[in-house]
């Protein structure tokens, strides 16, 4: 009879323990995935080690550690497309009233100059047309294209992203508008 008391305690305790383990699962895992959806890889991937410890054959945590891993891979390339336009030097930089494509079509002509034709830049805007038309007043001298297209950006809230191809253009706000890509300079935009 003495024994039936202590397997009681012993297999109570293994489902005390088997419940936590299972909430420690579950909170590395919903912790993974709200710093996936933030874009903060890093503690993304240490919250599902974490549950990859406990946990190593779960469907979820096997899934996020491919996406953050393609993620990382991605961004590392993206990195150097950012690193080839770093080294560009604009002199000077005045905008008064001009419209965010003006702007960045001034860019992309400044590329091309200061590099002899050798670079260019692509720009594919994923904006709402106000954002697009919206007025840039900016004046700068001596400042990296990425830092330049940087604060062009943030006038507008946008931000960039470098691809291998191309340089993305997106609203902050998430609302982005179909992707459509800068006319070439002295191009006159399509009628409405």
């Amino acid at each position: 009879m003495k024994f039936l008391p202590k397997f009681l305690l012993a297999a109570l305790s293994l489902g005390v323990a088997s419940a936590a383990w299972a909430a420690d699962v579950q909170k590395y895992l919903t912790e993974g995935q709200t710093a996936f959806m933030r874009g903060d890889l890093v503690t993304a991937r240490r919250n599902f080690e974490m549950a990859s410890k406990l946990e190593p054959r779960n469907p979820t945590v096997v899934g996020f550690l491919k996406q953050i891993a393609a993620a990382e891979a991605k961004s590392a390339s993206n990195q150097g497309a950012e690193q080839d336009f770093k080294g560009i030097i604009i002199p000077q930089i005045q905008f008064k009233e001009a419209t965010f494509s003006a702007a960045l079509n001034f860019l992309k002509q400044k590329v091309s100059e200061l590099t002899g034709g050798k670079k260019s830049v692509n720009f594919v805007l994923k904006l709402a047309p106000e954002q697009q038309n919206a007025p840039v007043t900016l004046s700068l001298t001596n400042i990296p294209f990425t830092e330049a297209l940087r604060y062009i950006a943030e006038l507008v809230d946008a931000q960039v992203e470098y691809q291998k191809y191309a340089v993305v253009i997106k609203s902050k706000s998430g609302g982005a508008a179909p992707a459509s890509t800068t006319k070439p300079a002295g191009e006159a935009p399509a009628p409405q």
